[in-house]
C-alpha cells in the first residue's frame, strides 16, 4: 500500500457506500457493493442493506426514509405495556378507614374486596391522615398468610380519621 492509501486509511477512515437510483436494487445496474454498502430507492424512498455478495438477490429492505431507523422504542412500549398489564393484574389496592380505639387490625382478602387469595402475597401499607394527628404512630404488619394479614400499631389509635391505604401485589414485584 502507498503512502497517499496509507494516509487515507489512517485520517478518514472507511466510509461506507451509499448508492441511489430509480427502483429496488434488485433491478438496478448501479447496486453494486460491499457487504454494508446501502442503497436508496429513489423512486419511493425505501432504504435497503447488502448483506451478501451477490448484487442481485443480497439487498435487504431497512426501512423508508423519515421512519425511525430505531424500532426499538417499540419493542420496548411493547414490553412496558404487558408489564403494566401483569402488574394491574396481581395488585389491588386500597384505602380502608382505621377505627379509633384499636390497637391492631385483622383483614381477610375478600373482605376488603380483594380475589379471596394470593400467592406469596407481598403487604404494603401506608397510615395516612387529611389532618395533623394527635399522635404518632409507627405500625406493622404482621401474619401474612394466602388469605389475609394482620397490622398492629405501636398504641391505640386515637383519631377517628385516619386511613390505611392498603397494597396487595401477589408476585412480590
Amino acid at each position: 500500500m502507498g503512502a497517499f492509501e496509507t494516509f487515507v486509511n489512517a485520517n478518514l477512515g472507511i466510509r461506507k457506500p451509499l448508492i441511489s437510483d430509480l427502483g429496488p436494487p434488485s433491478g438496478s445496474s448501479k447496486a453494486a457493493g460491499i457487504i454494508g454498502s446501502q442503497y436508496i430507492d429513489s423512486q419511493n424512498n425505501s432504504l435497503y442493506e447488502k448483506t451478501g455478495e451477490n448484487n442481485t438477490l443480497d439487498w435487504r429492505f431497512i426501512r423508508n426514509l423519515g421512519d425511525s431507523s430505531d424500532n426499538s422504542l417499540q419493542v420496548v412500549s411493547g414490553v412496558l405495556d404487558e408489564k403494566i398489564n401483569s402488574i394491574s393484574n396481581s395488585t389491588f389496592s386500597k384505602s380502608l378507614s382505621v377505627p379509633s380505639g384499636v390497637g391492631t387490625l385483622s383483614f381477610n382478602y375478600v373482605d376488603i374486596g380483594a380475589p379471596s387469595s394470593y400467592v406469596d402475597p407481598q403487604i404494603s401499607i401506608t397510615l395516612r391522615s387529611d389532618v395533623i394527628p394527635e399522635s404518632f404512630y409507627s405500625y406493622s404488619t404482621y401474619n401474612v398468610t394466602s388469605t389475609g394479614f394482620n397490622v398492629a400499631f405501636s398504641s391505640d389509635i386515637v383519631e377517628d380519621n385516619l386511613k390505611l391505604d392498603v397494597i396487595i401485589n401477589e408476585d412480590g414485584n
